[in-house]
Parts: C-alpha cells; structure tokens; sequence
C-alpha cells in the first residue's frame, strides 16, 4: 500500500509539474512559433523560475509580478509593420504582455534585469496587442488603451513576446501575427527631393514670427521613422516617406528664440504637407510647453518617448548660454487634493529632467525646478488619454 501510494503521489506531481512547465513559462524554454497564429491553453503558473516580481504595480516597463505567463519567440518573415492581436472569448481574463528585442544572451540578460522592452501593455483587458491606429509604445496598469503602438520591422529579426495573466490561472488565448509589407517605392530623403507615386512629401521651414523672415535653426523630427531625424543648421528640410497616416512631434531652436515643441498630424489622404515653424524671440517669463517629456507611472523614470523633447530642450541650452530656466512638474489627479504623494512626484519628476541637463553639460547654475503637484492641471476633469497625458507635463519657465 505504500508503494502504491508512493507511486501514485510521483505520477501527480509529474502531471501537475507537465502542465504548468511544458506551456513555455520561462525564457528557457520559450516557444519557438512557426505560424502567424498559435491556440494557448491552460495557462497555468510562471515555471520553474519568476522572471519578474516585486515590480511597482504602475511600471510600464515590466509585470508587478509574474503569475500565469507564456514566452514566445517570434522570427520576422518580411520588412514593414508588425502588429498583433492577443484575443479570447472568456472576458475574465486580463493578458498583458512585455515584447522585446531578442539579443544574444537573452535570458541572462532578462534575469540580471539588464534589458527592457520595446512595447508592452498592462492595461485592464481581456483583448490586447499592438496596432497601427495606437500612439503610445508602453501602456500602464489600469483602465487605459488596449493597444500599443506597432513596430517597423525588418525581415530575419526576432523578437521575443511575453503574455502574462495576472488575473486568472488556466486561461486560453490566440495569438495573431500580422506582417504588412511596405510600399514599394523607396524612401527618398534629400532637400528639394522628387517625390515617387504613393509618397508624402513632408517639409518644415523655420521662419520669425513677426517679420517673417527666414531663420538658421536645428529641428528633431519624430514620429516619421524609427528613429527620430535630427537636423542642425538648416532653414528649410524636405523629406519623402511612405503615404500613410503619421502623428509627429516636431520640435525647432534657433540661437536667441523660444523654443518650439509641436504635434502634427498628417492623415493618409494628404500627399504632401509644409509645416511652417514661427519662432519668437526669448523674453522673460515665457513658457514652453514640453507634453511630450512623460513618465512611467506614479515614478520620476522617463518613458522613451520623452527623449527628443529631452533633446530638444538641451539643445535649447546649449544655443542660449546666457538663458537660464525654472523646470516646472505636473501631475494629474483629477477631483483630489494636492496631496504630499502628488506634490513630491512632481517635484522629482521636475528634478529629473534638471538632473538629464547637468548630466549632459549644462551648468546647474542655470537651472531650477519646481513641483505643482496636481494644483494646475489644464483639464481639471480629463475625459480622455490625451487630456490625462497634458495634465501630466512639464514646463520651462525662462528666468
């Protein structure tokens, strides 16, 4: 009898290690996907070894803690954007998902928290993914957009996907790869370019906002390519690109004139656009408006998409010398009061970006910071992501 039950008690434990470890819960053992759709069932437990844990609860840039997680690695088999679909029927579920570059030493690197993703989504859903209509690259835990925004690609590149369940053990999804091929027509960039069939022609010229004469400045572009496009000492820029749907930020400095941060939208119906920037000279008091510097939630660490405005401000410094500023921080918290929590993230939040200047040469001297919690908010009662991500902002006041 005790035999039996011995053998009785291995042949569970067997079966019960099977099904969690053999659903690909850890980087080791990852899936290796040969389809553009794959069925996940049972998705049971986080293997032999959590990956992630004890992460703050609104860091955009990885789980709070690994739950019921499925590791996927996924070849490109075209260049162009890459998207998908995370679906499934039983809306109890909440699947999130981290998405990475592989690099060599993948696993090594996850484990000594020595990489991060390039997309993911936390938000509170039963359906997620990545598509062409979303603008944010991360999305933090909470009721927020399902999607993030999609990846150019390249043909023979790997990425490495991870779904995690942090709501519910045993849940089923199906995964749906979309790979939509470029335009054919190649990407011209050069001033005074011809543009081809099936291009956008997109140029930005820097002029003074009273006189209208020409200026000599540098702008960043980002938005159009993978990277943004930086351009030093120019009037004018002209570039070709893709015919498609586009929403930029273009920021623009010139020596002795305010700073400027734009977003642009070019829709898909437009074959050519000129952006014409008006700058006006610096003078006391000015602000500039900086909505693109965000940050992971309820923390003062940056998100990637803060870097050009981050840039374009220190080149702001570096042309003005004789300028000095008052970095301003924004919360949003909406129907509160401006509690302690509130008051001191805005003044980190402000200091961060005080701290990335002095780190890349500017004298502190010229600089100071200031936290208004959430006391002055643009839209008191946001009714939506964009109007949440203004109150979430920071300032420059000219000193």
């Amino acid at each position: 009898m005790r035999l039996f039950l011995y053998i009785f008690f291995i042949l569970l434990l067997q079966t019960q290690t099977s099904s969690v470890f053999s659903q690909h819960s850890d980087c080791e053992t990852m899936l290796v996907l040969e389809d553009t759709i794959y069925e996940a069932a049972n998705i049971k437990g986080y293997g032999k070894q959590m990956e992630f844990s004890n992460n703050n609860l609104y860091d955009s840039l990885s789980f709070e803690e690994e739950k019921n997680s499925i590791w996927y690695l996924i070849t490109v088999p075209t260049s162009g954007a890459f998207t998908f679909d995370i679906t499934t029927k039983d809306q109890g579920n909440d699947w999130d998902f981290l998405l990475y570059e592989h690099k060599k030493m993948f696993c090594k690197r996850i484990e000594a928290n020595k990489i991060e993703p390039i997309r993911s989504n936390l938000s509170r859903s039963s359906i997620t993914g990545l598509s062409k209509e979303a603008t944010h690259p991360f999305v933090g835990a909470g009721i927020n957009a399902n999607y993030s925004k999609s990846l150019q690609v390249k043909a023979g590149e790997q990425y490495v996907l991870v779904v995690n369940n942090a709501k519910k053990s045993g849940g089923n999804h199906t995964l749906l790869l979309h790979f939509e091929k470029p335009v054919n027509s190649p990407i011209i960039e050069q001033e005074n370019s011809t543009i081809e069939p099936e291009q956008l022609s997109f140029s930005v010229s820097l002029k003074e906002i009273n006189t209208k004469k020409t200026l000599v400045g540098n702008i960043i572009i980002d938005g159009l390519r993978t990277k943004p496009i930086e351009k030093s000492q120019i009037t004018s820029y002209q570039v070709a690109v893709p015919k498609r749907k586009y929403k930029l930020t273009v920021s623009a400095n010139a020596k002795g004139y305010l700073l400027q941060s734009l977003e642009v939208t070019i829709p898909n119906t437009r074959t050519n656009m000129e952006l014409e920037i008006l700058l006006e000279p610096i003078q006391f008091g000015q602000k500039i408006n900086l909505r693109n510097i965000q940050f992971q939630g309820n923390v003062a660490k940056f998100l990637p998409q803060a870097t050009p405005d981050l840039e374009a401000l220190l080149n702001f410094m570096q042309l003005n010398t004789n300028v000095s500023i008052e970095i301003e921080g924004h919360v949003n918290g909406p129907r509160q009061k401006n509690s302690k929590e509130y008051q001191e993230l805005s003044e980190e939040r402000a200091l961060a970006v005080k701290n990335y200047l002095i780190e890349k040469g500017i004298d502190a001297k010229r600089i100071k910071f200031k936290g208004y919690g959430n006391t002055k908010m643009l839209f008191p009662d946001p009714k939506s992501e964009t109007e949440t991500t203004a109150n979430r902002r920071v300032e420059i006041k000219i000193l």
